[in-house]
């Protein structure tokens, strides 16, 4: 059961995942649960919301993410991390503060979307791809990327894998 976090309103965001108490950085929040595992070939059968809530496990497969972590909003200066299906405090987080991970973690399809997260250093949009990010946002996000994402990158990079 998870107890330390609610799902509510994020105003123009929808629904988001909001801390029940202060969490310091690096404890572990949450573990993110999978509903179903699809093909990427079976994306357009799944239902608008299903598509909503997916999360790419590597070049082929998707999981439909449940809640609480289905609702995890993207931001440009996360509070929060995942590894694997772990969501740890990226930074210290308040009681009361929305808990945010960055998408482009695990994502590779190059789609442009409006980002409405209100950063300091967001530009107002997300290029949904790992690879988009900054070299150096990459190495200080590599290690919490799925194992698809850091193979991509060491091969795009030419250095060997770690």
């Amino acid at each position: 059961m998870i107890s330390d976090v609610t799902v509510k309103d994020a105003e123009n965001k929808g629904l988001g995942v909001f801390a029940l108490r202060d969490f310091t950085k690096d404890e572990f929040l949450f573990r993110r649960r999978y509903g179903r595992v699809v093909a990427k070939r079976d994306i357009e059968r799944l239902s608008e919301e299903d598509q909503r809530h997916l999360c790419e496990l590597d070049w082929e497969t998707s999981a439909v993410l449940l809640s609480p972590g289905c609702y995890l909003n993207h931001s440009c200066d996360p509070n929060a991390m995942r590894k694997g299906v772990n969501v740890y405090a990226w930074k210290g987080i308040k009681q009361g503060e929305e808990i945010t991970i960055d998408y482009r973690l695990n994502a590779f399809d190059d789609g442009r979307y409006e980002c409405l997260c209100g950063s300091a250093n967001c530009p107002g949009y997300m290029i949904n791809s790992f690879f988009a990010l900054s070299q150096e946002q990459q190495r200080v996000y590599l290690p919490y990327t799925p194992k698809f994402i850091r193979e991509e990158y060491h091969r795009r990079n030419r250095s060997p894998l770690s």
